[in-house]
């Protein structure tokens, strides 16, 4: 049993929403946006809003593809008091005092006005209430990567499939309900389930059932909806077999409960094994109407008469009266459908009936289609030949799996009556678009926006040709400029989908992860995301610890997150030398320099290591986050000079593990037989070593503060040199340490955090950094800014500061109550025994106070470094 607003409805095997409130009697789906008409269902395959209900406090669900369950709740929120009786349909009596762009004209002035009719328009209309109080869940989300995706579940696609696996491809195949859940028994039916079954069995497909193509975007992507979450699809090419959606006709009373698409009435009848109708009047344009005729037939409804074209008129059944050549005049009804007024043979009559079964042709549903402009992709099927047959739907769609185009074939014209509603979902009728052409809207999108038809929860789906239909046909007599029928702009979603499963997958992080993950874990490291990096925090329950263990002992970091780069050719040193501020001409083999990579107007965007090798390249070290950036930009330059330089990015190719502390020679002499002396590698130097059998590059670093041996290992070997180094070190104390302890450990050496302590118009002077520009070289990146900078006042610079209590990060500085800077990196140094930080000051009357506040801390401006000024034990 389900429930729908206090009663409760019988529910069988297979019953959608639709089909058990329809069996029950139930025939007012919901009211209309604007106009609070009554809506019934209507086309049964997703492609209408007439059949919107609210289900379990969620609005907008389409009760005609949502399977019914156990204990649903079925709201119709689209009515006051309630969608049977409705007294917000008084709209309706008014409409000719509320023509097209209503709200556009009437609501300019008095500017107050329109806040106070938004709020009355907002409660009269819409498709019901979010729920606010719901959690919102959290959603998967997968990436596929597929040779061949096939949109489209029916006879077409699983051909497609069945065809481009036969070529040993990877396919997808995804609908956005069960295979063949839509279509009527009958020969489509069978020839579709024997084709999923043998797709079923092969190895090379996969079925996603019930999972909605969202649209198609460049690359190819492919996000597929389902009720689980999102599948990010990544296809070298794509099969769209979408289908076709019936025409919509329009004619006055087209909206009434009562009127059907063919395809929406044999499914009802032929699925669900519920009629639609006691009484039906049907008019039919195609082959397929005539299928649902003998459906609708079968099921026990009374067909009181067939309007139909000649030739298919002649094969109508001897029993049934057939009208050739006729069409629906209008529909008349109030509740729903009592009788129609059909025309044939020059005669009007009306007929008495409680439904009108429409089957006047077909119109390929095409948005993702119009989205895939410069993407490859192929139709197939009744999207590439609207109304093809059985066979040909099964040819096109082989044709398309082998990667071969097929020939589309245009849809049949639509034919216009006097009136109707040409959009469902805005209430926008056939007069509507006549009154906003006549005020000289004249191009599908200029009239989509001022009437708003197309822009409902269908898309276009049901009027989107008509739309371009109606300008196609004022244009052809000279009414407007226009050569051919514009279709609107394609744009995804091309279903209603919730917007917490397109975020799907939010939650999930992808994190980059160094060689050495699993010994972090092993170790008990706590973890954190450093940028898009994984790393350790901290590896004791107290960061001091830590922290000791480099002032005191020796102690590991996996700085394998560093950029690294070889650079190489014989313009390398030209290369490093033009875009690197440091001095690059008094670089000997062996030693380093710390270098600031600079922009053009002269701001800081990344600093690191430059060292020179002894074959005349050069090795370069950049921050954690910037190693795309600096090859990009790297590799910029060589294009832009003409070098000829080799540029290798080494960052996943090598790992990196700095051993700190007063012991960290001690340690690695147990491991090694290369000299490591102040002579042999001095500060700033670095060599080639060997360490416990692992070949590395060894550099002398001093961002920690101690004496310090960079080591950049093969990747692979990273966890054997790290278990090398702890098992040596055991008796020595030693103890990693993570990001914690390295945040204070560069604040004593007053290092900077780029990105913490910067700002992105920050210049070397700004940042106390003017010693690593070497500004009497004849040129580099950013050296004309530099020059002129230097010729005005310093109004803003880093400074070191000393607290008397600790403040917090990102704390206004403050004089006499005045914000003239804030403190970029503070902490209590364990080394030194108080507060200590980094901040930006600015000059007032021209000088740079001294004393400060943050909040309620006293803060004195101080130099840096802060822990050996002379630099005596990096040098050890």
């Amino acid at each position: 049993m389900l429930e729908l607003e206090g009663r409760r409805i019988p529910i069988r095997e297979g019953d959608t929403i639709a089909s058990a409130l329809h069996r029950a009697g139930v025939r007012t789906f919901n009211r209309s946006l604007k106009l609070h008409r009554r809506r019934g269902l209507y086309c049964l395959t997703g492609d209408c809003p007439n059949c919107l209900v609210t289900v379990d406090g969620v609005p907008g669900v389409r009760a005609c593809t949502t399977e019914a369950r156990d204990g649903m709740r079925v709201e119709r929120e689209t009515g006051w008091p309630s969608a049977e009786t409705d007294m917000l349909a008084a709209t309706e009596l008014a409409h000719p005092l509320m023509p097209v762009g209503f709200y556009s004209k009437t609501f300019i002035r008095p500017r107050l006005a329109w806040p106070l009719a938004e709020r009355a328009i907002r409660r009269a209309t819409g498709i019901g209430t979010l729920p606010a109080d719901r959690a919102p869940r959290r959603l998967d989300a997968r990436n596929v990567h597929t040779d061949v995706l096939v949109v489209g579940g029916g006879v077409a696609g699983l051909a497609a499939a069945l065809a481009a696996a036969e070529r040993g491809e990877r396919v997808l195949v995804c609908d956005e309900g069960r295979l063949g859940e839509k279509v009527a028994p009958g020969p489509i039916r069978e020839r579709l389930e024997a084709l999923g079954e043998e797709a079923r069995r092969s190895e090379r497909i996969e079925l996603l059932e019930r999972h909605v193509a969202v649209g198609v975007y460049e690359g190819p992507l492919v996000p597929l909806a389902a009720e689980g979450g999102l599948v990010r699809v990544h296809p070298r090419r794509i099969v769209l077999a979408t289908g076709a959606v019936e025409t919509h006709g329009v004619f006055p009373g087209n909206d009434l409960p009562g009127v059907w698409l063919g395809r929406g009435a044999a499914r009802m009848a032929g699925v669900h094994r519920v009629r639609p109708a006691e009484r039906a009047v049907v008019a039919l344009a195609t082959e397929e109407g005539l299928a649902h005729l003998e459906v609708l037939r079968t099921a026990g409804v009374e067909i009181a008469a067939v309007l139909a074209p000649l030739e298919l008129a002649e094969r109508i059944p001897p029993e049934v009266r057939a009208l050739p050549d006729g069409h629906v005049v209008a529909a008349h009804g109030r509740r729903g459908v009592r009788a129609i007024t059909v025309a044939s043979g020059g005669l009007r009559e009306e007929i008495a009936c409680d439904a009108l079964v429409l089957s006047l042709g077909l119109a390929p549903r095409d948005a993702l289609l119009r989205m895939a402009e410069a993407e490859p992709v192929l139709a197939a099927g009744d999207l590439a030949r609207p109304g093809c047959s059985l066979a040909e739907a099964e040819e096109t769609g082989r044709a398309a799996g082998r990667g071969e185009p097929v020939e589309p074939r245009p849809p049949e014209s639509i034919k216009l009556g006097r009136d109707g509603i040409v959009c469902l979902c805005e209430d926008v009728s056939l007069r509507d678009l006549r009154d906003a052409w006549a005020e000289g809207w004249r191009s599908a999108e200029i009239l989509k926006r001022y009437t708003t038809a197309t822009m409902g929860p269908c898309q276009g789906a049901m009027c989107g040709r008509i739309l371009a239909s109606f300008v196609a046909a004022r244009a052809a007599v000279g009414e407007a400029p226009t050569l051919r029928p514009a279709r609107t702009t394609a744009r995804p979603p091309a279903r209603p989908v919730p917007l917490e499963v397109l975020a799907a997958g939010v939650h999930e992080t992808g994190a980059k992860r160094t060689s050495l993950h699993e010994r972090h874990l092993a170790a008990g490291a706590a973890m954190e995301r450093s940028g898009s990096w994984l790393r350790p925090s901290r590896y004791a329950p107290d960061w001091r610890e830590d922290h000791r263990a480099v002032r005191e002992r020796v102690s590991l970091m996996d700085v394998g997150t560093l950029g690294k780069f070889l650079v190489a050719g014989r313009d390398a040193r030209a290369l490093v030398d033009r875009v690197f501020p440091c001095d690059v001409e008094r670089l000997a083999p062996g030693r380093s320099r710390y270098l600031l990579a600079l922009d053009e107007a002269g701001y800081v965007m990344d600093d690191g290591l430059l060292c020179a090798m002894p074959d005349g390249s050069y090795v370069i070290t950049s921050t954690s986050g910037g190693a795309e950036r600096m090859e990009a930009w790297l590799r910029n330059w060589i294009d832009r000079l003409g070098l000829h330089v080799h540029l290798l990015n080494r960052t996943a190719e090598l790992g990196a593990i700095n051993v700190a502390g007063p012991l960290a020679r001690e340690l690695l002499q147990r491991l090694t037989d290369d000299p490591l002396g102040p002579d042999a590698i001095p500060y700033p130097g670095h060599a080639r070593i060997t360490v416990a059998g692992v070949p590395c590059h060894a550099i002398r670093s001093g961002f920690v503060g101690e004496l310090s041996f960079e080591l950049h290992p093969p990747r692979s070997r990273g966890p054997e040199l790290w278990d090398a180094l702890m098992a040596a070190g055991r008796d020595l104390g030693i103890h990693p340490h993570g990001l914690e302890a390295l945040d204070v450990l560069r604040l004593e050496k007053g290092h900077v955090y780029l990105g913490q302590d910067t700002l992105p118009d920050d210049h070397p002077g700004k940042l106390g950094l003017s010693w690593a520009v070497a500004m009497d070289k004849p040129a580099f990146v950013g050296k004309v800014a530099l020059a002129r900078m230097a010729e005005l006042p310093l109004e803003r610079r880093l400074v070191g500061l000393r607290f008397d209590a600790p403040p917090q990060r990102g704390m206004p500085l403050t004089l006499d109550g005045r914000v003239v800077g804030r403190v970029t990196s503070c902490a209590v140094s364990p080394t030194l025994g108080y507060p200590i930080g980094l901040g930006w000051l600015r000059a007032v009357d021209g000088a740079f106070p001294e004393r400060l506040r943050a909040g309620g801390a006293l803060a004195t401006v101080v130099p840096t470094p802060f822990y050996d000024p002379e630099g005596a034990r990096v040098r050890a």
